[in-house]
């Protein structure tokens, strides 16, 4: 255990590596109705983060191209030790014809999810990150 504490930034290889064996993060967004961050479940193909929603919700938005935030992390409370990534990019929603050879995630939620949304990331940041003590989280 690391009892030094640290914080790391992690390169674009790390960042792509945590992303490819994760299946759910956060979308954000400056929606019409003012900033979103909701939790989806996704798959990577390539460089491409996609998800499935309903073009009737409130994500219905990704119907055009939108710049976006994504995110996921990794968080041991009991150890004060966790990461996160970071990818900044663009997503866009597909209704009928979606890229050819992407993977598709199974939606998490019921129901019929017929809008496929592609996030192409510009960039991508991530930190990992151990308190001092190795004790768990303080409020």
């Amino acid at each position: 255990m690391d009892y030094d504490g640290h914080f790391t930034r992690l390169s674009g290889d790390e960042c792509r590596q945590l992303l490819r064996a994760r299946g759910v993060g956060r979308v954000g967004w400056q929606s019409a109705g003012g900033q979103q961050i909701l939790p989806v479940t996704y798959v990577v193909t390539g460089e491409l983060i996609a998800f499935r929603t309903r073009p009737d919700t409130i994500m219905g938005e990704f119907r055009t191209q939108l710049p976006v935030s994504f995110e996921i992390d990794d968080v041991d409370e009991d150890t004060a030790t966790g990461w996160s990534v970071l990818v900044r990019g663009t997503a866009q929603g597909y209704l009928d014809e979606v890229p050819e050879h992407l993977l598709l995630p199974q939606p998490w939620a019921p129901g019929e999810h017929p809008l496929t949304v592609v996030i192409t990331p510009a960039s991508y940041s991530g930190r990992a990150v151990s308190a001092t003590t190795g004790g768990g989280l303080e409020c």
